[in-house]
């Protein structure tokens, strides 16, 4: 019976994480990278600082850091507290390397909540506490809770709106000005090591779908008018970085356009929303007990 094995070439053309697009061990002009010890896991920190360097990368210039943690399906209550205050610190890092005072917030929840792979936007947002209405409806108690005023949408797909989460999130932006957005997605990965395994945070915006071929309108300053930071987990992989061992170079065209997730993608999701959005709360608003 033939085993199915993983290619040994790098593939970061399948995918959406700026650090499987330069390997650790390679230098690259206008690429600076550094990788530090977190609470839990560990950062890799990578800025693009050139245009040779984002050529080079095939990625926007800009910040993005990388929280690998232990696999999250697998973790437990503490755990998930040490990982939420890593992106909870993260975050504010980003913000303030980017110039951005997070006083007002719009988060964007991206995906297809009954698609559990592509849930992690949509179900992330579920995790945020908004507090905007907090400040329009009673401002002394809001200034006393000390947090940003924070509101949360989920755009949904295409398919089911007949609108571009581009658009929907340029409407509210219009409307709200916020001081910045985060948009949380689900991202393809170069690697099977990083499924579910990995929080990017970049300071460079996203384009939806672009992992899988799928690409939207991107949701970045340039689109909206306000600063995007993008939080996403790898949740697939593209079936064509496996092959047959002894036999073809690469997998059979019937696999062509088809992406994996891991065996246990339902507790992945739940748990990384629980990442993500807690993180927001933790570093931004108010935190959720359960």
């Amino acid at each position: 019976m033939e085993k199915y094995v993983i290619k040994n070439e790098f593939r970061g053309d399948n995918s959406d994480l700026a650090l499987e697009r330069r390997k650790a061990d390679t230098d690259i002009a206008g690429v600076e990278y550094r990788k530090e010890r977190a609470d839990i896991g560990f950062w890799e920190k990578l800025r693009i600082t050139s245009e040779e360097g984002a050529r080079s990368i095939d990625r926007p210039m800009g910040i993005y850091d990388t929280l690998t943690l232990p696999r999250i399906c697998e973790l437990d209550c503490d755990e998930i507290d040490d990982a939420k205050n890593e992106v909870a610190k993260g975050l504010c890092r980003i913000c303030d390397a980017c110039e951005i005072n997070p006083e007002r917030i719009l988060v964007v929840g991206l995906g297809n909540s009954e698609l559990t792979p592509d849930a992690i936007g949509a179900f992330s947002a579920r995790e945020v506490a908004p507090t905007m209405h907090i400040k329009r409806e009673d401002r002394q108690l809001f200034y006393s809770l000390e947090c940003s005023e924070i509101a949360v949408i989920t755009p949904g797909v295409t398919s089911k709106s007949g609108l571009d989460a581009a658009q929907v999130a340029a409407s509210v932006c219009e409307w709200l000005r916020p001081d910045v957005v985060f948009a949380i997605d689900a991202l393809a990965a170069g690697s099977p090591s990083r499924l579910g395994t990995t929080v990017q945070i970049c300071s460079t915006g996203i384009q939806p779908g672009s992992g899988v071929g799928n690409g939207r309108l991107e949701i970045s300053q340039s689109t909206l008018g306000v600063p995007v930071v993008a939080i996403g987990v790898p949740t697939v992989i593209n079936s064509q970085l496996f092959v047959v061992e002894n036999g073809e170079a690469r997998a059979p065209k019937k696999s062509e356009g088809m992406f994996l997730c891991p065996r246990f993608i339902d507790e992945t999701v739940k748990k990384a929303a629980k990442i993500i959005g807690g993180g927001i709360n933790q570093a931004f608003g108010l935190e959720l007990y359960y």
